[in-house]
């Protein structure tokens, strides 16, 4: 076990593998979009859960794991961004017990585009966090999906 967070969700491992395998893998359910602007991390405060978290969601019928990033990081924090590099696959096992993949794409961009709240957003705001000013509660699976995937020195 690699983190848990609140919710009962199981970072079980990280699987550097190149994003033709995702098709491998017949239980990848979601997917990450990190972006960073100036060395700082784009994080959204989740007003569901009450917590800071990066964006990610479910992918839909029909849709790659790539196309699902990029839909949820325009859905939860108004950013557009295409230029997403994927980083691999995470192992997760879910509250309920399922064990699935969650694909994680990362980014960066020179500026945020304004973030103004709608009905139905799932994120209240939005903020470009150094992953160290102490921020309230961050899901600590999302923190260690960042730590391994962006800033070890095993990452690509």
């Amino acid at each position: 076990m690699l983190a848990e967070n609140k919710s009962g969700w199981i970072l079980l491992d990280y699987c550097k593998i190149e994003e033709d395998r995702i098709k491998e893998f017949n239980n990848v359910t979601g997917a990450f979009a990190v972006i960073t602007v100036n060395g700082k991390y784009l994080i959204g405060y989740n007003s569901w859960r009450k917590q800071w978290e990066f964006p990610a969601g479910g992918i839909e019928q029909g849709e790659t794991a790539r196309e699902a990033a990029i839909r949820e990081l325009f859905e939860e924090t108004h950013q557009k961004n295409s230029n997403l590099i994927f980083k691999g696959l995470f192992k997760v096992r879910k509250p309920d017990g399922a064990t699935v993949f969650q694909a994680f794409f990362a980014g960066e961009q020179d500026e945020l585009l304004p973030f103004v709240k709608h009905d139905g957003d799932e994120m209240d705001r939005i903020m470009l966090w150094d992953l160290k000013e102490d921020i309230g509660y961050v899901d600590e699976c999302d923190l260690k999906m960042v730590e391994l995937a962006c800033m070890s020195r095993w990452a690509r």
